[in-house]
């Protein structure tokens, strides 16, 4: 289901409907078309193009390619990630797109106890299959909480589609009982008796069921799309001729955040963190 008419007040507030609510309860995704205005969008950019251009100095592994090895070099990135533009640029931070979010967030999760979890940069270069995300559930990326959920913002800076590597879902799945399994993505099947959890890696992928059907989701510049952390998703690579560039955001409970902060968690690539205790 999609939204066609912006409902974003100027302070930054954005009314759902009970239908789009329970949409997502039931589905695990919303579309929201025209929810920042061009003159809006244009305040984010130049910033954009600074941390992909890898313009921002100091930000270690924050800056990579989730599609290649670690050590790739910047020049041969095809899927740049910048994690955590607002906390390396503050002026990013409180933006109209987060006051919109954090306001839907508390709408589909209820009362102002919600915070912004995180942040990053994602830009799919033109003519590169490979740049590319597996299909995952974003919960088994994260250590364990009490409380899990999550809303994760795609925010379009670019026109997304198919070609150039759109989101794809499957609606529904974010209702299973139990997370998939999730394995580092270029892990043959040999390996997986030798796995230790959370091994370095980049990315993660799940095996998909025979009853799995994906859905994509179109969107253009300054429209967003919404997902859970237990829905599966993904994206294919870009072979288009222009850019797919996507800001994400994501929120939580403040107590959850804390909860991570606690253990040395903050969404960070740069984080030195125990799996083990993370995980128990």
């Amino acid at each position: 289901m999609k939204n066609n008419k912006s409902n974003t007040s100027t302070e930054g507030a954005y009314q759902l409907s009970a239908e789009q609510i329970q949409q997502y309860r039931d589905q695990g995704y919303l579309v929201i078309e025209n929810v920042l205005t061009e003159a809006e969008m244009a305040e984010i950019d130049p910033w954009f193009d600074h941390f992909i251009e890898g313009k921002h100095e100091g930000m270690g592994r924050d800056l990579c390619d989730m599609s290649q090895p670690k050590d790739t070099p910047f020049e041969q990135y095809r899927l740049v990630n910048a994690m955590l533009p607002s906390r390396y640029e503050p002026s990013l931070d409180k933006s109209r797109f987060e006051q919109v979010a954090k306001s839907i967030s508390e709408q589909l999760y209820g009362g102002d106890n919600i915070d912004k979890d995180y942040d990053q940069f994602l830009a799919k270069k033109p003519h590169h299959k490979g740049a590319q995300f597996a299909m995952h559930q974003d919960l088994g990326y994260w250590p364990k909480t009490e409380s899990t959920w999550t809303a994760t913002f795609s925010l379009a800076l670019s026109d997304s589609d198919v070609e150039n590597g759109c989101l794809q879902v499957v609606p529904g799945s974010n209702n299973e009982p139990d997370l998939r399994q999730h394995l580092p993505t270029a892990l043959n099947a040999s390996q997986i008796e030798k796995l230790d959890e959370h091994n370095d890696f980049s990315t993660l992928s799940i095996k998909m069921e025979g009853d799995d059907e994906i859905l994509f989701l179109p969107v253009k510049r300054g429209s967003m799309t919404i997902h859970d952390e237990r829905i599966v998703h993904g994206s294919a690579g870009n072979i288009s001729d222009i850019w797919r560039k996507t800001y994400v955001m994501a929120f939580r409970e403040k107590e959850t955040i804390a909860h991570e902060r606690k253990i040395g968690f903050t969404h960070s690539h740069n984080d030195d963190l125990d799996w083990k205790k993370a995980l128990s």
